[in-house]
């Protein structure tokens, strides 16, 4: 019997389907990889810059506050670190895998008012294809951050104007932040008739004719429509961050007018300003949009002994000459910032409360001694309650002048007598109530007053670490200290 090899045709190709099969499956898998597992490693090293960016900052905000609790967070910065990295990190335990480092200018966290922090974090990340190609079936990812923190003396700003002493219950200059406070914004914003009502050029495009850091006797003309632009569009990017020369002089514009466009329909209690006021913190957890930052005004006159620029103090208007703080100016001297939240806005209707007569005595001045003295707050049994004594009035017949046949205090509620014996002088007055910033300036027809939380106050500066040391105010922010410059001006380490 004869047997034969039946010997394939040329053209025969059965076997080459497995052979494009395995090809095709190790270019599937590598995709796989690069997919899932590779997509895996970026997702999670970008979610691990997140936790280390956040932890950084959460760091050196703590760090910049007092180890106070009734002030400050009491707790480390690894502490707050962590607990940032693990809120913004999935699946990450900071526990054993953190390198947290702070100094502050070769201090502990909480005790230098300028430093920096550095943190690192890792996390294994599962592959899920790569073992099929041969690699491990994880893969290490590591981040750090950096963050500094430093007085700060650059704000984006609210253009309304803050004097130390236009608070109507507390000064900037003994206040312990947070605390609620009355502030007049009206034309006798300090202690004197002003044509102005605080509103501030901030532009900064022509400093010799106007704006911001403008030149001392600077013209200072009209910024128009701008002052309602950056109320409402604050805190406005085109205006950016504005810093001083303090302890020299920052001179600003005075914006005449604006004020109807500003504040808006009292009655309806809409309009610029009415819209940053502070919304429900219980809900909001204190947001940073509803802190303001107002522009300090320094207007009491620097003593001579330098240099002009460093003698300062807000100018008359067209005039390099110093302007008195009852003086409307034509440029503020703006030293700082004062971190605000507006709690509630009243026009003077609202803020003016109701005058209720409480007060009728008839009162005999003898003949000596010349200077008698009538406490009207020991009759306040009288008035009941009240916040302030209005009307006071002194009649005897064509009698009484004040200044010429008496004197009236409206801070101690006290009357004197200057003119000698007079018998049944009639004293009457009004208890008033309902006041919600104090009493109001006098002459108040077209101001209003703004209850406000004093965040925080500080004086000086230009960026994080450039302000005086004296100030309360920090600012924070990341940078890397192998970019030159990030840092500045606090000194880094390397790595």
């Amino acid at each position: 019997m004869r047997f034969s090899r039946t010997r394939p045709l040329p053209q025969d190709e059965r076997g080459a389907t497995v052979v494009i099969v395995a090809l095709a499956l190790i270019a599937m898998f590598g995709m796989l990889v690069l997919v899932v597992d590779v997509g895996g490693l970026l997702w999670k090293r970008r979610e691990l810059v997140n936790g280390s960016d956040a932890a950084a900052l959460s760091a050196a905000i703590t760090c910049a506050k007092s180890s106070d609790p009734t002030t400050g967070d009491p707790r480390g910065a690894e502490e707050v670190a962590d607990e940032l990295a693990a809120e913004n990190v999935t699946g990450l335990n900071p526990t054993g895998v953190t390198n947290t480092t702070v100094a502050g200018n070769g201090t502990a966290c909480h005790s230098s008012s300028s430093g920096w922090v550095k943190v690192q974090y890792s996390q294994q990340q599962h592959l899920f294809f790569a073992p099929v190609l041969g690699f491990s079936n994880q893969n290490g990812v590591t981040t750090k951050a950096t963050a500094i923190w430093g007085p700060t003396g650059a704000a984006n700003p609210v253009p309304v104007v803050v004097y130390a002493n236009s608070f109507n219950n507390c000064k900037l200059n003994d206040t312990t932040p947070p605390i609620d406070c009355a502030i007049w914004e009206d034309n006798s914003n300090t202690n004197g008739p002003q044509a102005g009502f605080g509103f501030l050029d901030l532009r900064t495009d022509n400093p010799s004719q106007y704006g911001w850091d403008s030149v001392p006797g600077a013209g200072c003309s009209n910024a128009g429509s701008d002052v309602k632009n950056w109320i409402d569009n604050y805190p406005n990017p085109s205006v950016g961050e504005l810093g001083t020369n303090y302890p020299d002089p920052t001179y600003v514009c005075l914006i005449t007018g604006g004020r109807n466009v500003a504040w808006g329909n009292d009655q309806a209690r809409t309009g610029p300003m009415y819209d940053l006021i502070d919304d429900d913190d219980s809900v909001d957890h204190d947001d940073a949009e509803d802190i303001l930052f107002f522009p300090l005004n320094r207007c009491e006159p620097v003593a001579p002994g330098g240099p002009f620029t460093q003698q300062g103090g807000q100018l008359l208007p067209n005039s390099t000459s110093e302007a008195a703080c009852s003086q409307t100016p034509g440029q503020y001297d703006i030293i700082g910032f004062v971190a605000l939240k507006i709690i509630n806005i009243y026009d003077p209707n609202a803020a003016k409360g109701t005058a209720t007569p409480c007060g009728n005595i008839t009162q005999d001045f003898p003949a000596s001694p010349p200077n008698t003295v009538i406490d009207l707050d020991t009759l306040s049994g009288l008035c009941g309650t009240y916040q302030d004594l209005a009307n006071v009035q002194v009649k005897k017949g064509s009698c009484c002048t004040e200044g010429t046949e008496y004197t009236y205090d409206p801070v101690a509620h006290t009357i004197t007598w200057i003119d000698g014996a007079k018998t049944a002088v009639n004293i009457t007055w009004d208890s008033v109530t309902g006041q919600p910033c104090g009493t109001p300036p006098a002459n108040n027809n077209s101001g209003h007053c703004m209850v406000v939380q004093v965040v925080d106050v500080q004086v000086g500066g230009g960026c994080p670490g450039c302000g005086s040391p004296d100030s309360n105010l920090r600012a924070v922010k990341l940078c890397d200290q192998a970019v030159a410059g990030s840092c500045d001006p606090i000194s880094v380490p390397n790595p």
